[in-house]
């Protein structure tokens, strides 16, 4: 019987970004995959769920499928942060969609982290807490961030900045240059840039390339998801 791999059983996104970095940068993703997800398909045969009836056969139920979808969603979210990522020149927007991308990787993956750990406790469909319990994402979400005493800030904050603040001030040459994670808000007041005399002396200290801040996010938040998955999934 073949044997099944990524590259060659996986959906048309995973192949095509199997050698462009899951293999490099994110090999416990196949690993996963083979040992947990794939028995819950339909494999060989084709990529979709089992029934209800043949999982519970299985002695597996919602809460694997849950895992499932997540662990799919971690990997789109990268991937689409890797498309951005290998553009030869980031702009504005591309930088605010890289970040929105990247730190949606991490909710998921910290979501998936707990409910793995702890399947019990957490409804595998609703999203938010209803009533009592502890049933929604939202919850597992930030139980794994407090456990794991909130990894990632300096990008999520960053992120938080993009999205929910004033425009993140540029300088735009060759490349964008914009204040590197954890001082952005020391250039709220766009002048600090826009109408400064000595600019050309921050290059290198406070503003740093828009590719370089990115990447830089990128391998941080890829190097934790590829470790928590070492260290806890497979």
């Amino acid at each position: 019987m073949k044997r099944i791999s990524l590259l060659n059983d996986g959906d048309s996104f995973e192949q095509h970004y199997f050698n462009l970095f899951i293999s490099s940068e994110f090999p416990s993703y196949e690993i996963f995959w083979l040992n947990f997800i794939v028995p819950l398909t339909n494999r060989p045969v084709n990529i979709h769920f089992r029934t209800d009836q043949e999982l519970i056969a299985m002695g597996r139920g919602n809460h694997d499928i849950s895992i499932a979808q997540l662990h799919y969603s971690v990997f789109r979210h990268l991937a689409r942060s890797f498309d951005i990522k290998s553009k030869p020149r980031i702009n504005l927007d591309d930088l605010t969609e890289g970040f929105a991308r990247l730190v949606g990787a991490q909710d998921v993956a910290f979501d998936l982290l707990e409910r793995y750990q702890n399947p019990e406790l957490y409804d595998p469909w609703l999203p938010v807490k209803q009533g009592g319990g502890l049933d929604g994402s939202r919850e597992s979400r930030r139980t794994w961030q407090k456990k794991d005493n909130y990894p990632l800030q300096d990008i999520r904050n960053y992120r938080n900045n993009l999205i929910h603040g004033r425009l993140m001030p540029n300088l735009v040459g060759h490349e964008m240059f914009v204040p590197k994670i954890g001082i952005e808000h020391k250039y709220f007041d766009w002048r600090l840039i826009t109408d400064n005399p000595n600019l050309g002396q921050l290059i290198g200290v406070d503003l740093f390339s828009a590719n370089g801040i990115f990447n830089n996010a990128w391998d941080q938040t890829v190097g934790y998801i590829e470790t928590q998955w070492q260290q806890n999934l497979i």
